[in-house]
């Protein structure tokens, strides 16, 4: 296996040792003495204070993989909150101040036109900056951590043998509805074992969160947050609305969904267990290995574009791949771009399901990302906002979809995987709108109980559910959010998936009309990042930022003719 080679710094020696806070703070003085004489001088400073936060964020990335990859053994959790908090969090009001050097030198009137939107973000930055959070920053960073660690060590007896919770979620699958049934509450079992831990977690940081706020100058932790987002294109009255059109024009044609699983099922109504069933019982199992699990991604990934395969192949053979559930592994996935090495890291849970397809082509949408902008030399412009980070995943697996017969060879199999794949994507919409008006709730009404807490999301499970029989399951439907690792770790880090969600499905109907231009476009919105305001990177892409009531009933129509095609 062959690590890949940093690339070559241009500002700083190859020495240059960023766990020693002597150093950093030099150089962070070095930049902020710097002399800004002409324009040429302002971009060198941004270059500069780019390659300075690569090599702190490289550094910090290994120490989060190396940790998350190791939840059993404290010394990784321990080494990166020791540079998170010697490092990376003394470092913060340097970068503050050097954000301040920028936009208030005169010079900045003379920067290119590509710089000018750096300066709205740097403003906005500069505005919400408060030192006194800073240590509120770092003791909500060590206690969100906490929440991969309690979740991920949890294991329950099952049919004789201990089983994480990630490792239950395949039992839902099965055929034997017994079986599924036994299993989903099994994961209730564990995670109920933590239900008091969690719910102490989880004050303790929204009693953090709200001070940050109130030090900031905002009335609540929701309008803070959104602010500090860089939301400029939308507004939560505007989310409102998109969770409105979700209940209006999404859950009626979810309903026609379910009812049709329940006659495919024979049964009298659809459980929570009866989901993710195939509904002729048959499981799709479309890997044994891990080693042929990433091949066939590498083949499929050539198949839209030679470089996208390429790429997750230089992965694989540089380590750069952590795929496989196992115990003392943190749950989830993500995508974590190195930025001196070039390129990402790929983190996931697979088990051999149907999902880890899914999971791996959206986590590699990530890395395309990452491999089109890590040279991008002005740090802002990096994807750094989730409705455009999420677009490139989400749409990745969905160009990539009429290609997963290297999955699954059996055409029965094949239209199985479409079908769950364009269902899961918009049955998706309901439970995202859940948990982003859960999270509106919790922070505009601050002094709720966790028992108020949790009636309060069992009434939003009722305003958005799709059809699915939730009787007689009071206390595993107000404690669902639990299993949302979002809600503890980033709060109001999840609306983006359901904006991202429309503006890929609006690229896969392009990409079956015309996929050439589709795919040109995408590449071309990969390499834009956050350079122009949201709305102009989605118009990159070839679509509209669009949540409307009209916008959102045309992708289901949209997706309920192309689930007609494929079931015939």
């Amino acid at each position: 296996m062959k690590k890949l080679e940093k690339r070559q710094r241009k500002y700083f020696p190859d020495d240059f040792d960023p766990t020693d806070w002597n150093q950093v703070e030099t150089a962070l003085k070095g930049l902020l003495e710097s002399e800004l004489n002409e324009p040429s001088d302002l971009v060198a400073l941004v270059e500069k204070a780019t390659e300075l936060g690569d090599i702190l964020e490289e550094e910090a990335a290994w120490r989060y993989i190396s940790m998350t990859c190791n939840v059993d053994k404290k010394e990784y959790a321990e080494a990166f909150n020791r540079f998170y908090s010697e490092v990376l969090a003394r470092a913060q009001p340097y970068e503050f101040q050097l954000k301040k050097k920028i936009y208030e030198s005169p010079l900045k009137t003379e920067l290119p036109e590509d710089y000018q939107h750096m300066l709205k973000i740097v403003s906005n930055d500069i505005e919400l900056f408060r030192e006194e959070n800073i240590p509120l920053q770092v003791k909500e960073r060590e206690l969100s951590n906490q929440y991969g660690a309690i979740v991920g060590n949890i294991t329950v007896d099952f049919d004789g043998e201990r089983k994480t919770l990630q490792q239950l979620l395949v039992y839902l699958k099965e055929p034997d509805r017994d079986l599924r049934e036994r299993a989903w509450r099994k994961r209730y079992e564990g995670i109920w074992s933590k239900r008091e831990e969690l719910n102490h977690l989880f004050d303790e940081l929204k009693e953090l969160r709200i001070q940050q706020a109130k030090n900031a100058g905002f009335d609540n932790y929701r309008d803070y947050m959104h602010r500090l987002k860089g939301r400029f294109e939308y507004t939560p009255q505007d989310l409102f609305e998109f969770h409105e059109a979700v209940e209006k024009e999404v859950i009626p044609f979810l309903k026609e969904r379910i009812e049709r699983r329940k006659k495919k099922l024979g049964i009298d109504s659809v459980r929570p267990w009866d989901t993710s069933v195939d509904v002729d019982g048959r499981v799709l199992k479309p890997f044994k290995t891990i080693d042929e699990f990433v091949e066939k991604a590498i083949k499929i990934l050539k198949k839209v574009h030679p470089l996208f395969g390429e790429r997750l192949e230089l992965m694989k053979n540089s380590g750069l791949l952590d795929l496989e559930n196992r115990k003392g592994k943190a749950p989830g996935g993500y995508n974590y771009p190195l930025l001196e090495t070039g390129a990402p890291f790929i983190f996931m849970n697979a088990v051999g399901q149907s999902a880890d397809v899914r999971t791996i082509l959206h986590e590699s949408g990530h890395a395309m990302h990452t491999f089109e902008t890590v040279n991008i030399p002005i740090s802002f412009y990096r994807p750094n906002r989730m409705e455009i980070a999420e677009l490139a995943s989400m749409s990745m697996e969905l160009l990539t979809l009429d290609h997963w017969n290297e999955f699954y060879k059996d055409e029965e199999d094949f239209k199985k995987a479409k079908i769950e794949e364009l269902e899961n994507a918009v049955f998706f919409l309901p439970w995202c709108m859940t948990v982003d008006a859960f999270q509106h709730w919790i922070y505009t009404n601050p002094n709720h109980t966790p028992k108020e807490r949790d009636e309060y999301f069992a009434y939003l499970m009722e305003r958005f559910n799709p059809g699915v029989d939730w009787s007689n399951l009071d206390a595993e439907k107000m404690t669902r959010w639990m299993f949302q690792l979002h809600i503890f770790e980033v709060p109001f880090y999840y609306i983006e998936y359901g904006i991202a969600q429309l503006g890929a499905l609006a690229i896969y109907k392009r990409y079956l009309e015309d996929p050439g231009r589709a795919v040109e476009d995408y590449i071309e919105f990969l390499k834009t990042g956050y350079s122009l305001p949201l709305d102009k990177v989605y118009e990159k892409a070839g679509i509209k930022l669009d949540f409307s009531r009209d916008y959102v009933r045309s992708i289901v129509e949209f997706v309920s003719e192309e689930l007609r095609k494929i079931e015939g």
